[in-house]
């Protein structure tokens, strides 16, 4: 008790103390009054609108119900033009008004007493008129009439629309007693808070005056900060910018800054002189496969430097991606072209290592005609994929042939899938023969994609289409299909014992599901696994993904599957590969047939023969086109030819009627036979 009353001294005296310190009293409790007369007032004149809109919303739904009730009866009434959906509509908006006013505005007693008190309550002869009007809505039209009379008699002995009428004006009523309510409550509220802000004003005057001073004392010093904060802001910017518009690893300007750039050129109306060139790094890739990445962005930094090198500094070298550099001059191309040679032809030292590099060269000149920078970079990056595609090292400039054939690929692209599930690929034959008694060994199936409106278009054309599609796998199985399904035919005309050949693209090879597809195949036409021979290039054993290659290479050979590495000696995989995977053959490339019996060349296939004899694997020998060709090989030792000598590649109608000629025949390499193949 003694300690309460201590308190309450204390709280007494520092209130009244006549020092500085109870300005901070006075203004601390005058603010806490005022916010909660404030409170007090917001809640007040909040609740005062909430009620002032649902009592007007009452108001207004009072005397809605009059009119509907009007409404109701008049329809009621109107047996020949009346319309049921009107009635329903009038009821139901009726229903949903009545029970809005009454749970919303029945709160007062004089409304209450109206609604729900004695003798006849309103409530129950309203829910009897709402009763009645929703049986007429369903009765039968002979039942209404009677329905049409209740009605009236109940409006007409309860007198409905007026007792509705007199709900309404108590709700007015009601409305303006609660108003009158409110604005007391908020006047009272308002002389309070005048008085108490005039009683404090002079005692908050110096408190406030102190913290107006501190304020902006406060202020000045935040101003020096925010200036200061400004510079550093500004230099961030900056920074920020320049990462936008540069590339982080080389320091050059971005494909951004470049298509900016080209824009301003076009902008300026004088592109006439201007070129664009794109450099792209050949087998950039492989480097940082083997050597990793580290090495990949040296390399990357090395050729900026170099390229920064050859221009002009009012000129443009931009890091466009990947291995890809822009360069953007007006002195004539050639003699940048020749400059850019000559900067990348010596190999460069990165961490201690030489690392020599090729590059392909895309090059377009602006000219005059109004292009978007997106489109002129377009066209360049065509010519740049044309040079990379003709073998790489070399510069290629832009040509509307080159977009020409871009679109004519890209059109096939959408094409060829349909094509694959179509049969438009098809299946051709190229006979083989064995070298030393002139017999057919087997034949090729090589590809043709007979085109509806583009007539027969050969592999070149289509196949790297299929590649960069990702189609390689469906195209092979495809064509694997049709040719084994031809081969049965041919074995069960006993037309011939077939030993087809099937080439099969690095992607295939690489496939996980690739020896139950080709099993499930063999399965269905009925062939051996004796019959069914699988080429592989020595692209597969050096690209294949995680090894997958290797192990359906070991799977096919584990199922009595034979395989040949083709176009062997124009790659460079390990001559390991040989003994490391189960190949029971190797094909000779064209390229090595071709100048025989030329010494060197002969000196490179009897390399090639010694090899394959002392692993035990058979040679076939492509590209026999001449019967010193045919002679040279088998007095090698070569086992198998395969050659326009021999027979030229043949749609499977074709190739039977040749088989039924000269199947059993002892070949040889003859123009006649060349001729009639």
């Amino acid at each position: 008790m003694r300690t309460t009353l201590r308190q309450a001294k204390y709280a007494k005296d520092r209130f009244f103390l006549r020092k500085p310190e109870r300005l901070w009293v006075h203004y601390c409790f005058a603010l806490l009054v005022v916010l909660c007369l404030m409170l007090a007032t917001y809640v007040l004149n909040r609740a005062a609108v909430d009620r002032g809109l649902i009592a007007a919303n009452g108001l207004m739904k009072s005397n809605e119900q009059v009119l509907l009730v009007q409404k109701i009866m008049m329809l009621s009434r109107d047996q020949v033009n009346a319309n049921d959906a009107d009635l329903e509509q009038a009821i139901t908006q009726f229903e949903m008004t009545y029970q809005y006013v009454i749970e919303t505005q029945v709160r007062s007693e004089p409304l209450f007493e109206h609604f729900f008190g004695d003798p006849a309550p309103l409530h129950l002869r309203v829910t009897e008129f709402l009763y009645l009007a929703k049986r007429q809505l369903t009765a039968a039209p002979d039942q209404r009439p009677s329905f049409v009379q209740s009605i009236d008699r109940l409006n007409a002995t309860g007198d409905l629309e007026s007792d509705l009428l007199m709900a309404a004006m108590l709700v007015s009523a009601q409305i303006e007693a609660e108003a009158a309510y409110f604005t007391v409550i908020q006047r009272a509220m308002l002389v309070a808070s005048g008085l108490v802000l005039v009683a404090e004003a002079l005692l908050i005057f110096l408190p406030a005056q102190k913290s107006v001073q501190s304020s902006l004392q406060k202020m000045r010093t935040t101003t020096r900060d925010l200036r200061a904060s400004q510079s550093r802001l500004k230099e961030m910017n900056g920074q920020l910018e320049h990462m936008v518009t540069h590339d982080q690893l080389t320091g050059l300007p971005n494909r951004r800054s470049l298509t900016n750039y080209l824009q301003n050129i076009i902008s300026a109306k004088d592109s006439a002189d201007w070129n664009i060139i794109l450099v792209g790094l050949d087998g950039f890739k492989t480097i940082n496969d083997t050597m990793g990445h580290d090495y990949g962005d040296g390399l990357l930094i090395a050729v900026s430097h170099a390229l920064r090198c050859c221009v002009d500094h009012e000129n443009l070298v931009a890091h466009v991606g990947g291995d890809e550099f822009a360069l953007i001059s007006d002195e004539p191309q050639d003699a940048l072209i020749a400059r850019i040679s000559h900067a990348l032809q010596d190999p460069f030292v990165i961490k201690g290592r030489l690392i020599p590099i090729n590059a392909s060269i895309g090059y377009h000149e602006i000219g005059d005609a109004i292009k978007k920078p997106l489109d002129i970079l377009a066209d360049a990056e065509i010519a740049l994929h044309a040079a990379k595609t003709a073998g790489g090292n070399r510069a290629v400039g832009f040509t509307q042939h080159l977009r020409d054939d871009r679109s004519t690929k890209q059109q096939l692209q959408i094409e060829l899938s349909n094509a694959i599930k179509n049969g438009e690929i098809e299946p051709w034959f190229q006979p083989q023969v064995r070298m030393s008694d002139g017999s057919l060994h087997g034949a090729e199936v090589l590809a043709r994609w007979r085109h509806p409106t583009r007539g027969l278009l050969t592999p070149d054309v289509f196949l790297p289409v299929a590649e960069r599609a990702g189609l390689m796998i469906e195209l092979d199985h495809a064509i694997w299909k049709s040719a084994m399904e031809q081969a049965t035919v041919w074995e069960h005309s006993k037309v011939w014992k077939p030993c087809i050949s099937l080439n099969a693209a690095p992607d295939t090879i690489s496939d996980p599901l690739l020896v139950e597809r080709f099993l499930v195949s063999l399965h269905r036409t009925g062939l051996t696994a004796d019959q069914v021979i699988i080429e592989v290039l020595e692209t597969t054993l050096i690209n294949g993904k995680d090894d997958i290659a290797a192990i359906n290479i070991d799977s096919l050979a584990d199922c009595g599957i034979a395989l040949e590495l083709d176009d062997f000696g124009t790659g460079y995989a390990s001559l390991s590969k040989l003994t490391q995977l189960p190949l029971s053959g190797i094909k000779l490339d064209r390229s090595l047939i071709a100048p025989l019996p030329d010494q060197a060349a002969d000196s490179i296939v009897r390399a090639i023969l010694a090899l394959a004899a002392e692993l035990d694997l058979h040679v076939v020998a492509e590209g026999v086109e001449e019967d010193a060709q045919a002679i040279h090989l088998n007095d090698r030792g070569c086992q198998i030819g395969q050659g326009y000598g021999f027979g030229k590649p043949m749609p499977a109608t074709e190739f039977t009627n040749w088989l039924e000629i000269n199947a059993k025949l002892t070949l040889s390499v003859s123009p006649d036979k060349a001729h009639l193949a």
